[in-house]
């Protein structure tokens, strides 16, 4: 569905139901007040016939027994207040009448739009009833001073008459503002709606390469939405840079393992010697081993840098180092360990992922040390800065502070021709901690071999 339909369609609903709210309030509370006016109108009417009959002189009320008074009413053809005419043209008399009547029933005066009959009861208060076939309202009153009932009736469409002229004029002015407020809305709407199209047409111009973020000026609901694409854009970019650095480091590492496969695939061919066969079919098994562990490493690599998010809890390094000493206990058995692990250090941090960095470092322990020298495995609690350092010591030949710098660098290789890897295991690692909020530190030994350490925080609770 269309916003701009929805809002307007909306907002004139809102419209329609305020206007329609208010008149239908405005009329309720009209009747009232012209029920309450027009009552207020027949109980003066019926004092100020009181005051009339109490002003004749004994003999004047004595002679309106036999002669009841008549009050004659001018005919005309003017009957409602829309109609053009003024007060003594309309036939507003005609819809007004009143009686004065002696307790006994005898009638003194009346209107001549009445009978001789009474109009009411003589009951006092107000009365609606049907009288000379139409409705009226009535009003009875006793003078006891005079000794009279006074009668007072109006007809109800002159009542209806105001309401209705009433609630003509309250729709009007709502019958000429919509229209102009729709109209008005509709433009307002294409208006302010404007930034918003020029926004996706810009998009839909934009050409698929360009990842740059957008630049332009918004109302200041749309800058969020702005915003937002341009983080979306931003994300977008850094993963075809990592897809386009993925496959330009595949190539390239790649290319010297699959050179030698081929290289001694063709002496496989023309050679008949054995152990010129035997030395071309293990160079060609050392290749493919190499094309194996790039290639695993290169995807790790990839999944890491992908992540946004791990799934951290609290675990205890003591408990995480004898785990990944256990999975690796037939490539480590031949080597001497030194451990300090104490029970109690907690660091926050993703088990499946440290675990990784782990046995990583541990098999560089490895390869790089002498059998019979230690490798040493230390933890302990830095509360100054609230974390938590797990230093692997090596009893190998280390490096200087140059290559130290270098080492978590992708594909860099210490010059080792007895020690194979792709380079990136380090590069793992940092990319690792890193997303842990931590650190890897790599620096020469003392007295020799190299000095890891990785520091995680720790739980806030523990600080």
């Amino acid at each position: 569905m269309s916003l701009r339909v929805l809002m307007m369609g909306v907002m004139l609903l809102g419209i329609s139901l305020s206007i329609g709210i208010s008149s239908w309030l405005s009329t309720h509370d009209s009747h009232r007040q012209i029920e309450e006016l027009f009552d207020a109108q027949m109980l003066q009417s019926a004092k100020i016939l009181e005051m009339f009959y109490g002003s004749q002189t004994l003999i004047g009320q004595d002679s309106l027994v036999n002669h009841p008074l008549l009050l004659s009413i001018k005919p005309t053809k003017v009957e409602t207040f829309n109609e053009d005419a003024n007060a003594q043209q309309l036939a507003y008399e005609q819809k007004l009448a009143f009686q004065i009547w002696t307790p006994e029933g005898q009638l003194l005066v009346r209107s001549a739009n009445t009978a001789e009959q009474p109009m009411a009861e003589f009951v006092v208060g107000y009365h609606r009833k049907m009288y000379m076939g139409s409705l009226w309202h009535m009003y009875s009153y006793f003078s006891p001073r005079n000794n009279v009932w006074i009668i007072a009736g109006q007809r109800d469409d002159v009542r209806k008459e105001l309401v209705d002229q009433i609630m003509g004029n309250s729709l009007i002015a709502p019958a000429i503002v919509f229209p102009l407020v729709s109209l008005l809305m509709i433009f307002l709407s294409y208006l302010l709606l404007e930034p918003l199209q020029t926004l996706a047409d810009k998009l839909k111009r934009r050409d698929p390469s360009d990842l740059t973020p957008l630049h332009m000026r918004l109302p200041s609901e749309l800058v969020t939405v702005r915003d937002a694409m341009n983080a979306y854009i931003a994300r977008v970019a850094a993963a075809m840079s990592r897809e386009r650095k993925f496959s330009g480091d595949a190539a390239h590492e790649l290319k010297t393992p699959l050179a030698v496969i081929k290289l001694h695939h063709q002496g496989l061919l023309e050679s008949d010697n054995p152990e010129e066969l035997l030395l071309h079919h293990q160079a060609i098994d050392k290749g493919i081993e190499q094309i194996a562990h790039t290639v695993e490493q290169m995807l790790l690599l990839s999944r890491v840098e992908s992540l946004e998010q791990l799934n951290v809890t609290e675990v205890g390094i003591s408990e995480l180092v004898q785990q990944v000493l256990n999975d690796m206990l037939p490539i480590i058995a031949d080597y001497q360990w030194e451990l300090h692990l104490p029970e109690k250090i907690m660091v926050i941090a993703d088990p499946f992922y440290l675990k990784l960095v782990l046995k990583n470092l541990i098999d560089n322990a490895c390869k790089y040390s002498d059998k019979a020298g230690p490798i040493k495995i230390n933890a302990w609690e830095d509360k100054q800065h609230g974390t938590a350092v797990l230093q692997i010591h090596d009893s190998g030949p280390g490096l200087d502070e140059e290559s130290c710098r270098q080492i978590t660098e992708r594909f860099f290789r210490v010059a080792n021709e007895n020690v194979a890897g792709s380079g990136l295991g380090l590069s793992i690692c940092a990319q690792i901690v890193g997303l842990h909020k931590g650190k890897l530190t790599i620096k020469p030994g003392v007295p020799d071999g190299l000095d890891v350490r990785v520091i995680l925080p720790k739980p806030v609770k523990q600080r």
